[in-house]
Parts: structure tokens; C-alpha cells; sequence
């Protein structure tokens, strides 16, 4: 009934036009997602986390024949007490290097002024260099004007204290409403972003246990439900997707663990060099975005300089050692831990990395960066899959275009002539295997 209102279309029209429609709706989704995205939150970063650990999980319960309920207990249990102890060890030294540099940040405040100043020194005329009165031929006056004020005594407590309240009465009565208004808002603030913290630490260990003990049936129901004229083609862009993303995300935080540990244990060596722990470990936590891991070398050279100061020694050493100690471990990271571990993990130009970061640090800051490559590669994939064979068909090129790109004409032919699929051929489907 609804084609004899709808005009009739090539072929190709209409595979742009559901493209479009495709567009449109992923559009208002996204929007319904960013309105709601206090909701969405727990759950997406849940989802994300049982993404990441679920092939450990189904690894355990092909391989190793355990059941998938006693696996994700079993693992929640180790991570918690690896999570409690670990964090318990290293919070606690953290947080000891972090007072010391707080007591010792006067100090250094103090060596940094010295050190301006002496680079300064010979640029400006100081008080001692200009000529005295006597010098000059002026005489001397016996005394200040203000002398005989000074020598009157010092006002009366009471008096000072009255004339202090008469100054501040006016600026209270002009805006001690505005001040006391965001004060209380300020405090509000507070509490909610603290309940808002618990409630995310409460949510995402609840919503991650039943999404990993869930993850394959999911996927087996959106396998099952996918449209079968289209399912082979929506499968391998799946796949792509999943390759690309899963290897970012798993392998990335395994470099950066590594990466943030031994870059920890190399600076704890350097003489001097008080704060090695914090340091590894914002040098690990910057890694996420590739490039960025640079931003933690010049405190850590900073901090080599002053403890060498401290210890009265000579700084090159140990400004040296830190900066090899970097770069070895960078080496190794782009020689060894990345091809290793991620492999060709997002299949982006180190020129289409690049824009992606900045792209992404322009919308989103630090998480847009986190995200920009994934969402790169994720769109790469869609280009490949759905804009390339359209062009390349346009074009008149069709040897072209890719084995099976998704929604081809043969595909839903072939589809179409086929009989429905029985039950039992349906349960040995690939995501089934998984």
C-alpha cells in the first residue's frame, strides 16, 4: 500500500536515501543521548568497561569450560582486592610525595625568584646603584613628614575596629546578597557533584557486572534481529569497527600501564628526583592520548633541577638521566609495545591521527581526544563501506567496489530468492561462537 504513494526510485536513489534516513536517525538519537546524559552516563561508561573485559571472560568459559556467572564474580572479587590493595599502597605513597611537595613548594618558589632575579639582575637598576641624598649634594632632613604622626601613638582598638565595620557596612548592604547567593550556590554545587560521584561509583560496578555477564547475549539478540538482506555487510562493518576500536581501547591501557610503570621505576633512580611515583603515573594517565605523554617531562626535569639544587650537587646529571630515561621509555613504547600490543589498531594516517586529536580536543577537550580516534576509525569504516562503493559506482567504476559492501543489489536478490532460515541453522551463527 505505501509504494503507491511513494514515487518510484533507482536503485541507487533509494540506498541514498536510506542512508540518509540512517543519518537522521543516528542524528536524533545522539541529540536524545546528550539530553539525557546524566542517565546515560553509568551506563555507557558500564558498557565501555564490560566491552574491554569481555573477551577474558569468554576466554575462561570456552576455553576453561567455567561457567560465565562464576568468572565475573570471581574476577569482580580479584579486581576489587587488586583495585583496594594496590590503590591502598600506592595512594598511600602518592599522597606522601604529594605533602612533601607541598611543604617543599615555598622553596622552590623561592629558588625561582632567585633564579629570575639573577637573570634579571643585570638588566634593571636596583636601589642600591641609584646615588644617596648625602651623595648628591642634598641635604639630609632631620626627619619624615610623617614622623610626628608615627610618634603620636597608635589609634585605639576600638576605634580601629569601628572604623573598619563603617567600610565594609556599604559593601555589604550593595552586595551581601550576591555574595551569600553564590556562596550557597557554590556549596550546592559541592554536594551535588560529591552525590553525583557516589551515585556513578555505585551505578557503574552494578550496571558493568550485569552487561559482562550479559555481553554475548546481547550480541547474539542483536545478531539474530538484524535485517537478513543486510546482515552479512552490517556484520563485517561491525567487525572492522570492533577490531579497530577494541584493540584501541584494550591495548592502549595495557601501554599505558606499562608505560606509566616503568617510567616510574626509571625516574625513582634518578638522583634527587623526589616525586618519581606521581610523575609515572601522570606520564601513564597522559599516554591515553597518544602524543600527549610529552606534557609530563618538563615537571619531572623541573623537579631532577631542584632536588639537585637541594642536595647541592650539580643538576646536569640527573636532568640527563631523566630526559634518557623518557626517551628509552617512549622506544620502547613505539618500537615494541604498540606494534605488540595494538597492532594497526586504528588504521588511520599518522597525519589523519593528528587532525583527529586536534578535531577532537576543539569539541570535546581531554575526552574528545580520548575519543577522537576511535570515532575516527569508526567513520573511516562507514566511508569505506558505504560512501566509496556509491562514488566509485557514480563514477563508473564497478570492478571497484568492495566484495560486499553493505546493502548491495545482489545481496538482497539472493536474499530474497532464498527461503526464510530455519531455527537450527540459526544457532550456529558467528557471534554464537564467540
Amino acid at each position: 500500500m505505501i509504494e503507491q504513494y511513494v514515487p518510484k526510485l533507482s536503485e541507487s536513489t533509494r540506498r541514498w536515501v536510506r542512508f540518509a534516513g540512517l543519518l537522521v536517525v543516528l542524528g536524533l538519537l545522539c541529540w536524545i543521548a546528550y539530553g539525557l546524559r546524566t542517565v546515560f552516563t553509568p551506563l555507557l561508561a558500564a558498557l565501555a568497561i564490560a566491552y574491554i573485559l569481555n573477551p577474558v571472560v569468554t576466554w575462561f568459559e570456552t576455553r576453561r569450560r567455567i561457567p560465565r556467572l562464576t568468572t565475573v564474580i570471581v574476577s569482580f572479587a580479584l579486581l576489587g582486592a587488586v583495585v583496594l590493595g594496590g590503590g591502598l599502597y600506592l595512594g598511600a605513597k602518592t599522597v606522601a610525595q604529594i605533602q612533601q611537595f607541598s611543604l617543599n613548594l615555598p622553596t622552590y618558589r623561592q629558588k625561582v625568584e632567585e633564579w629570575i632575579k639573577a637573570r634579571t639582575a643585570s638588566d634593571e637598576i636596583t636601589p642600591a646603584t641609584l646615588p644617596t641624598s648625602a651623595s648628591a649634594g642634598v641635604p639630609a632632613t632631620s626627619a619624615p613628614a610623617s614622623a610626628p604622626a608615627a610618634t603620636s601613638g597608635a589609634a585605639p582598638r576600638a576605634a580601629r575596629q569601628d572604623d573598619w565595620w563603617k567600610r565594609v557596612t556599604p559593601l555589604l548592604e550593595k552586595h551581601g546578597a550576591s555574595v551569600a547567593s553564590s556562596t550557597a550556590n557554590y556549596f550546592l554545587g559541592v554536594v551535588s557533584s560529591f552525590a553525583n560521584l557516589v551515585t556513578l561509583l555505585l551505578l557503574i560496578p552494578t550496571y558493568t557486572f550485569f552487561f559482562l555477564w550479559r555481553f554475548n547475549d546481547i550480541v547474539r539478540t542483536i545478531h539474530d534481529h538484524l535485517p537478513a538482506a543486510y546482515r552479512s555487510g552490517i556484520v563485517h562493518a561491525a567487525q572492522t569497527i570492533d577490531g579497530a576500536v577494541a584493540n584501541f581501547f584494550r591495548g592502549r591501557l595495557i601501554v599505558c600501564l606499562i608505560v606509566g610503570t616503568l617510567t616510574g621505576i626509571g625516574w625513582s633512580f634518578v638522583p634527587g628526583q623526589h616525586y618519581a611515583l606521581p610523575l609515572g603515573v601522570l606520564a601513564g594517565a597522559l599516554n591515553l592520548v597518544p602524543f600527549m605523554s610529552l606534557l609530563a617531562l618538563p615537571p619531572a626535569l623541573l623537579f631532577a633541577y631542584l632536588g639537585a639544587s637541594d642536595a647541592g650537587g650539580s643538576w646536569v646529571w640527573p636532568v640527563c638521566l631523566t630526559m634518557a630515561v623518557y626517551l628509552a621509555v617512549q622506544a620502547l613504547e613505539s618500537f615494541l609495545l604498540s606494534p605488540a600490543i595494538e597492532g594497526k589498531s586504528s588504521g588511520l594516517h599518522p597525519l589523519a591521527i593528528v587532525v583527529a586529536l586536534l578535531i577532537g580536543a576543539q569539541l570535546a577537550g581531554l575526552l574528545g581526544m580520548l575519543l577522537a580516534i576511535p570515532i575516527a576509525s569508526t567513520l573511516k569504516t562507514f566511508t569505506v563501506e558505504l560512501v566509496l562503493p556509491e562514488i566509485r559506482r557514480l563514477a563508473g567504476h564497478p570492478a571497484a567496489e568492495p566484495p560486499e559492501p553493505i546493502g548491495d543489489d545482489s545481496d538482497r536478490e539472493s536474499s530474497a530468492q532464498k527461503a526464510p532460515e530455519p531455527k537450527s541453522a540459526r544457532k550456529n551463527t558467528p557471534a554464537d561462537n564467540d
